[in-house]
């Protein structure tokens, strides 16, 4: 595994949740604000994590108070996704010079572990030139590893199109890693719901 200083997890939670109604970042997954509990995951991994806030700073800043991490608000978060990935692995490039690779990670992924992000990361000190994704069952997407050389073309971004539009452009250098742990993602009350009554 790579030296913790040398990997970061940036962890978005900028958004502004308008189909859940209100800030999805917050609600209670066992007693812990889901942005909180992803947070922590990503400093179990080993990596350094930089997490972005944007349309409900305040309430999500004050939830990740007294943990290990750097806050990152992304003032252009209404620009989608894109723009608030870009702007934190331009946090993370300038925390960490020595940087190897990110970890594209989502703040409405409870699921998502520090187990899982350890074998991505693990999978890159096997294969330190490709990008390592989750599928989480026909679907490519975060939790997500890219090398540096990637890390350009992802502070490119802008819009609604996240991490998903650099990994079609490089299929050829993708790894795949099964993670079925993957596919729950918050959007919608529904899906609180639906979460909270898993075993």
């Amino acid at each position: 595994m790579e030296k913790p200083q040398e990997i970061c997890v940036v962890l978005l939670a900028a958004g502004s949740a308008t189909r859940f109604g209100s800030a999805k970042q917050l609600v209670a997954i066992d007693g812990v604000a889901m942005v909180r509990r992803c947070a922590l995951a990503a400093i179990a991994s080993g990596a350094a994590v930089v997490v972005v806030t944007g349309a409900h700073r305040e309430p999500v800043e004050n939830a990740l108070a007294g943990l290990a991490l750097t806050l990152a608000w992304n003032g252009d978060w209404r620009n989608g996704m894109g723009s608030s990935l870009a702007h934190g692995v331009r946090t993370a490039r300038k925390l960490h010079a020595g940087l190897h690779a990110v970890v594209v990670a989502l703040a409405d992924m409870p699921s998502i572990t520090h187990r899982e992000l350890r074998v991505l990361i693990a999978t890159h000190a096997r294969f330190p030139g490709d990008i390592v994704a989750a599928d989480s069952g026909g679907s490519l997407g975060p939790p997500c590893l890219f090398p540096a050389r990637y890390l350009a073309e992802l502070e490119a971004l802008s819009g609604e199109r996240g991490a998903r539009a650099v990994l079609e452009r490089h299929t050829g250098n993708l790894i795949t890693i099964a993670m079925p742990e993957a596919a729950i993602d918050i959007d919608a009350t529904a899906d609180y719901a639906a979460y909270s009554r898993l075993p």
